[in-house]
């Protein structure tokens, strides 16, 4: 079916070569916008039904691009819930929500193909997500699948960089993590962000690591040791990374309910075990389901843990996420909590930054910084400017 479907639209052929976004004319004059053939519902219905698109917009490598009647060249994934809550105030967010779209961009790279008879470049995808599913059971990422993961390092003297801690890439100059990633009583403060890479060890791993040092570190005002709400800071790197299709920022969500949300996917290179020798050196990838506030609090509602959440887990501030044997580890800390993006191809929206939990793989959940509630304040330090 699929060869039937492209050897249809390759008999078409293309005069001029557009873009996805691009706009576009239906032979019926009706506006329409240049789509993937994926994000076109009604095209590909037509398809299958053995029916030409009306019009070609042209190709992404070997991926047609069709004009897609503007009423469905986006077919919205989100629910009611999410909807409801986004609008409420759009003020809330829009500057993240912007450089979102911007960042965007740099899924596709431009390319001259080796088909077309004018030769002018060509945006083509380098998303490396090969499915919109969530996979269950921890595992080894592959290669550009997070590319807003980063690893934050320490380092004494003129020894080797220690990472510790995880982040995530949020623009070209800021790693957002965990406020007490920032400062090790051992090593001193955070000094390093590495970007692009999949095994901290390894140079034959598929991957184009860029190290930057760490100029910065601006911890939430709010945040008080040993306290562990607020637990979100942010990392100023000394210039700006290079993006790539191994180093993409990560887009901050900005709705205030994750109703419609069941999982989300944490990664890292943290400890395997608990109190284990050290981390993995590959990054791993885990999928978690989301604990209700009441459930989460039941489980903490005894132990050591209780001095440092005098007020449980707080709904606003926190999110609670884990399954038996397959949540993040203390070598986590700071790393994302994400979900796919509903609105842009090939994004991630972080939803937490991990903070803390009672025991790696335990029945107990893990408790991450619930990134909505801390926009404004990421916007104001990010984004000064917008």
């Amino acid at each position: 079916m699929v060869l039937l479907l492209l050897t249809i639209i390759f008999v078409i052929g293309v005069r001029s070569q557009s873009y996805v976004g691009d706009i576009c004319n239906l032979k019926s004059g009706a506006p329409g916008k240049c789509s993937t053939l994926e994000n076109c519902q009604s095209v590909y219905s037509q398809l299958v039904a053995g029916n030409p698109p009306d019009t070609l917009c042209g190709f992404s490598g070997f991926e047609p691009i069709v004009c897609c009647p503007s009423s469905t060249s986006r077919p919205s994934t989100t629910t009611e819930a999410i909807t409801t809550a986004t609008s409420a105030d759009e003020s809330v967010g829009s500057i993240a929500r912007q450089k979102c779209a911007e960042y965007s961009s740099s899924v596709y790279a431009l390319v001259i193909p080796p088909t077309l008879i004018d030769k002018r470049p060509v945006n083509i995808s380098v998303c490396a997500i090969t499915s919109k599913k969530l996979i269950v059971g921890g595992t080894r990422a592959d290669p550009k699948e997070f590319p807003h993961m980063a690893a934050v390092g320490f380092q004494k003297g003129s020894q080797e960089i220690g990472w510790f801690c995880g982040g995530t890439l949020v623009s070209e100059r800021f790693v957002m993590t965990a406020a007490h990633c920032t400062y090790s009583a051992e090593w001193g403060k955070a000094a390093w962000v590495r970007v692009g890479d999949l095994n901290l060890v390894s140079s034959n791993d598929n991957a184009k690591p860029q190290n930057r040092r760490v100029i910065e570190r601006i911890k939430h005002p709010e945040y008080k040791r040993p306290s562990q709400y607020h637990d979100i800071a942010l990392l100023k790197l000394e210039s700006p990374v290079e993006f790539n299709a191994f180093v993409r920022p990560a887009c901050l969500h900005t709705g205030n309910t994750l109703e419609a949300q069941t999982k989300g996917v944490a990664t890292g290179w943290g400890h395997v075990e608990w109190q284990g020798d050290g981390g993995s050196n590959d990054l791993l990838k885990v999928t978690l389901s989301l604990v209700p506030q009441s459930s989460c609090n039941e489980s903490f509602s005894s132990g050591t843990v209780d001095s440092k959440i005098r007020f449980g887990i707080v709904g606003d501030w926190q999110i609670c996420a884990g399954e038996v044997g397959k949540d993040t580890c203390q070598g986590d800390s700071g790393g994302p909590l994400a979900i796919f993006n509903t609105d842009h191809y090939c994004m991630y929206d972080v939803i937490g930054v991990t903070s803390f939990g009672r025991l790696c793989g335990s029945i107990v959940p893990g408790v991450y910084t619930r990134v909505s509630y801390y926009v404004p304040w990421l916007e104001s330090i990010i984004w000064p400017q917008s």
